[in-house]
């Protein structure tokens, strides 16, 4: 069980993330809650004697407690604490703490409900670098694809033929969407069609429904909150999201791609085994059965039955043609996306 000064040292770890990472407003608000939060409310009591990992690689508690209080002030229930909270202006850190602490005191309850959930801030950004991988496994392979991904949330990337993209000079994806991602692109330019998704499946231990309006709501609270466009581009994803929610299952990953990730493969179509960042908050066994479900199915991979597996960092396409199987990687990259 952590101590309190190492729960305490995660705020601050996490405070002096979200500021490099371009939230000063998250930054001092957590860096205040760590320093000052105490035991006089059930939910702090909790924070402070959090029984497994509390940085973020773990279970991120301060970005629950974060995610929290956003929340509260989103539903403006807490007036104090509402206009605090971007887009008005900042306000000096003594005051932001003392009305964080007042916050808690007064919905204690609220905020124990809200600890009980891991952070899932479905950052659709994260599209722009999986969609150009998209397109080249469907320029390598020629088929359909069919999407599986794990650790996917509400499925807001599994969606990523619904945004427009600007990748270098290529202009990609569904023209007009209400979502655009125009990344910092370095290299050549993406090749390939756009790729024809013709089924789109996904797995998470915590499920968020877009079409539910609690869900939804916690969806946009975990985006810190003086990021706009974020915030705006999450509330665009998850409009588009509802007119035709992804399939989504209850699952852990390891089960999960054991039980999709089969022998018996529909011919012409490409499955594509993708993720961004969820694969290395997994448990190192989780992460062995993943990689050794893809590996055995990519070994008796067929040119009319070919796997992907598309990371977010790296493009894996494994194929087999002749019983050879060898790793393609893209031409182009963008600049890393939270």
């Amino acid at each position: 069980m952590p101590t309190e000064s190492r729960i305490r040292e995660s705020f601050a770890i996490q405070a002096h993330w979200c500021e490099k990472l371009g939230s000063p407003f998250t930054a001092r608000l957590l860096e205040g809650l760590g320093a000052n939060l105490d035991h006089a409310t059930a939910s702090g009591h909790r924070v402070l004697t959090w029984q497994g990992p509390p940085d973020a690689l773990g279970d991120a508690v301060a970005l629950r407690l974060a995610g929290a209080l956003h929340g509260l002030a989103r539903r403006g229930e807490h007036p104090e604490l509402t206009r605090l909270y971007p887009p008005n202006l900042p306000p000096d850190n003594m005051t932001l703490v003392r009305v964080a602490l007042e916050t808690i005191k007064n919905a204690d309850a609220d905020i124990m409900g809200w600890l009980d959930h891991p952070p899932q801030t479905n950052e659709v950004a994260r599209s722009a670098i999986l969609y150009p991988g998209l397109m080249q496994i469907a320029a390598e392979t020629g088929l359909p694809l069919s999407l599986f991904e794990i650790g996917c949330s509400a499925g807001l990337n599994l969606i990523p033929d619904r945004y427009t993209y600007r990748l270098g000079d290529v202009m990609a994806g569904r023209a007009g969407s209400s979502v655009v991602l125009a990344p910092d692109w370095s290299g050549p330019a993406p090749g390939g069609p756009d790729p024809d998704i013709v089924s789109r499946r996904g797995c998470d231990r915590n499920v968020l429904d877009v079409t539910d309006a609690a869900h939804e709501e916690r969806i946009i609270s975990y985006v810190w909150p003086d990021q706009a466009d974020r915030m705006n581009r999450v509330m665009a994803a998850l409009e588009l999201a509802r007119t035709d929610p992804p399939r989504i299952d209850r699952s852990d990953a390891g089960d999960w791609i054991e039980t999709v990730i089969t022998d018996d493969a529909a011919p012409g179509i490409t499955r594509v085994i993708l993720h961004s960042i969820a694969f290395q908050y997994f448990p190192e066994q989780v992460q062995r059965r993943i990689t050794a479900r893809i590996e055995s199915a990519g070994a008796r991979a067929t040119a009319d039955t070919p796997l992907a597996w598309l990371c977010f960092r790296k493009l894996c396409l494994k194929k087999k043609w002749s019983g050879i199987t060898r790793p393609q990687m893209p031409t182009g990259t963008s600049s890393p996306i939270l």
